[in-house]
């Protein structure tokens, strides 16, 4: 096969990936990140904040931080059943809230380095 030929075939091969991840549901996307997640053990830190912008709660999260879902993938949830977020912390206790959050793989509270 030319170097040509190769190229085109490489082209065509990556489009296709690009368009099958892209296709995917917002909820499958999510689950395949969480899977890496799981699987890495990267650690990862939440930031809560009162509807003003202030801090109310910093910690480590155990495994993920999950959204509710109020219907199956694809279908319509209904509102009134509110929509929040839940997590365990490195001591196994439950915790969960509807206030806007920030989750990062690095502690927030620690000082970058110079």
């Amino acid at each position: 096969m030319t170097r040509r030929k190769r190229l085109a075939v490489a082209f065509v091969a990556a489009a296709l990936l690009v368009m099958g991840l892209s296709a995917c549901r917002n909820e499958t996307q999510n689950r395949i990140r969480r899977s890496i997640q799981e699987y890495t053990a990267q650690r990862m830190y939440i930031t809560i904040y009162s509807y003003d912008g202030k801090v109310v709660f910093t910690g480590l999260v155990d495994g993920k931080v999950t959204r509710s879902g109020n219907a199956s993938e694809g279908g319509s949830g209904s509102e009134s059943l509110g929509d929040y977020i839940y997590w365990y912390d490195e001591r196994g206790r439950y915790l969960q809230t509807d206030l806007p959050y920030l989750v990062s793989t690095y502690d927030r509270n620690v000082p970058a380095a110079p």
